[in-house]
């Protein structure tokens, strides 16, 4: 009696063959070869570019085989000033203090540590303002968005949605300087564990959240 519970594929294979996952499809306006991403409007090489289609050269941990990068997202760069201009008050510093006479009082040798271990915090200071911008990072790729929070150069969090499980999306612009730069932030709701991303003071937000509603539209 034949056994009408055997798959003839596996039978005749004589192998189990595993299950193939669907993977979303990809957009047709992504660029296939290096030729067209280069030219495509919003490509740019900078590695400090705040707002960056599908660049070159980034990738992240979890990250795919078969997933492309569409989006790097940075904090607009003019977020950067305050840092900045704080770190240049205070290289003043010992100047000022020397001016005030106030190292004169001191013995021999003490103004010098003194002087070195301000610049040392400065610098320390400085470049901790500048990591925290440069990877402090979003990405767009062609299944999911991942927002990357870098707190320190031990720990950082990274959390993503499927592009399919995204809900709603919205962005939000205000007061002269955003309007006049064009930076603003993208609200992402979601039904995957995390509820809501928030893209942070990010250029061209209105385009963000087009090629999102694109990505949802093709998926």
């Amino acid at each position: 009696m034949p056994d009408i519970f055997i798959n003839k594929k596996q039978e005749d294979d004589g192998v189990d063959k595993p299950k193939e996952v669907d993977t979303p499809p990809v957009p047709d306006d992504i660029p296939k070869t290096e030729a067209e991403r280069h030219a495509f409007p919003g490509h740019t090489h900078n590695r400090l570019s705040a707002f960056c289609l599908y660049p070159d050269g980034v990738d992240f941990e979890t990250r795919d085989e078969k997933e492309k990068i569409i989006l790097l997202l940075r904090q607009h760069p003019i977020v950067n000033f305050k840092w900045i201009l704080t770190t240049l008050a205070l290289l003043t510093g010992p100047t000022i203090i020397s001016l005030l006479g106030v190292f004169s009082t001191l013995p021999t040798g003490f103004p010098l540590v003194i002087t070195l271990a301000w610049y040392l915090v400065t610098s320390a200071y400085a470049i901790e303002g500048f990591l925290d911008w440069y990877f402090n990072v979003y990405f767009i790729t062609t299944q999911r968005v991942v927002d990357v929070d870098f707190y320190n150069l031990i720990n950082k969090r990274v959390s993503d949605a499927e592009i399919e499980k995204i809900q709603d999306v919205s962005y939000a612009t205000g007061g002269v300087l955003r309007t006049l730069l064009n930076y603003g932030d993208v609200f992402i709701q979601t039904a995957a564990e995390v509820s809501e991303f928030k893209f942070e003071a990010v250029p061209s937000p209105e385009k963000v959240v087009k090629i999102l509603d694109d990505l949802r539209m093709k998926t």
